[in-house]
């Protein structure tokens, strides 16, 4: 910041004006004042959704500015603003005096999450069915595979979650693929409470490639509905393990 110290003086020739000597401060920032940067908040926020998506920080879990600073290796700054941002997202829930805690998941959150996927993926893959070119269509094929097995749950989900956004990029609309990637990281948030994610992958690749067909044949209405079907197959597994008491920790609303 620059600061004026003005001196004023005598008359100028004319005997009207005064003259005025203005001396420049140049002030540095203080040291001990934490300035945050672009990369370390993003980081931070990346770092703790993972934890949160992943299970390590469990619904309900109290997250402290102090312990988080120190287990990821930054300062508190960074931190704050990312609990900011996952707050606002509502991973985190805020009580005043206390902080910040892991938001519980909810029955009516999974349905809504699921409802909006139907929405949105199955619009997505309709507009890939008209926008796609060989060359995406060739990328959906290596990315339709889902390995099988729940002893592999975070290789199986980070192919499913690729085969997905790959699908929403075809669609060109770059608010579409913001909004199915958030889902997307719900959805595996939801997995990482308990669920058996095998039967997950029984009839995923197939129902992959069904949608891959559709794409490729430039068939809209197929491709549309292939995807409501596999995110119907999808929202009913989930249900089948909230019923089986798979899912640790849910709410009602």
């Amino acid at each position: 910041m620059i600061a004026h110290e003005l001196a004023c003086g005598g008359l100028d020739t004319v005997g009207i004006l005064p003259t005025v000597k203005a001396r420049t401060v140049r002030r540095t920032p203080r040291p001990d004042v934490d300035v945050p940067t672009a990369p370390h908040v993003e980081r931070a926020y990346r770092n703790l959704k993972a934890g949160i998506v992943e299970g390590r920080y469990r619904p309900g879990a109290s997250l402290s500015e102090v312990g988080l600073a120190s287990e990821h290796g930054m300062s508190r700054t960074p931190i704050r603003e990312g609990l900011a941002r996952l707050w606002q997202e509502g991973y985190l829930d805020r009580v005043v005096g206390h902080g910040y805690f892991v938001s519980r998941v909810t029955v009516q959150q999974i349905h809504d999450t699921f409802d909006v996927r139907r929405l949105l993926e199955g619009a997505a893959a309709g507009r890939a069915a008209e926008l796609a070119t060989p060359e995406d269509i060739e990328r959906l094929r290596a990315l339709a595979s889902v390995p099988i097995g729940s002893q592999n749950y975070r290789r199986s989900e980070t192919a499913n979650v690729q085969f997905h956004l790959a699908i929403a990029a075809c669609a060109r609309n770059g608010l579409a693929l913001e909004l199915i990637e958030r889902c997307l990281a719900q959805v595996d948030r939801f997995m990482s409470l308990g669920v058996n994610f095998g039967q997950f992958t029984e009839t995923a690749t197939e129902a992959h490639l069904q949608i891959v067909e559709a794409i490729a044949a430039h068939d809209v209405p197929g491709a549309r509905a292939r995807m409501e079907e596999h995110i119907d197959c999808g929202s009913r597994l989930m249900k089948d393990a909230l019923l089986r008491g798979q899912i640790s920790g849910v709410g009602i609303s």
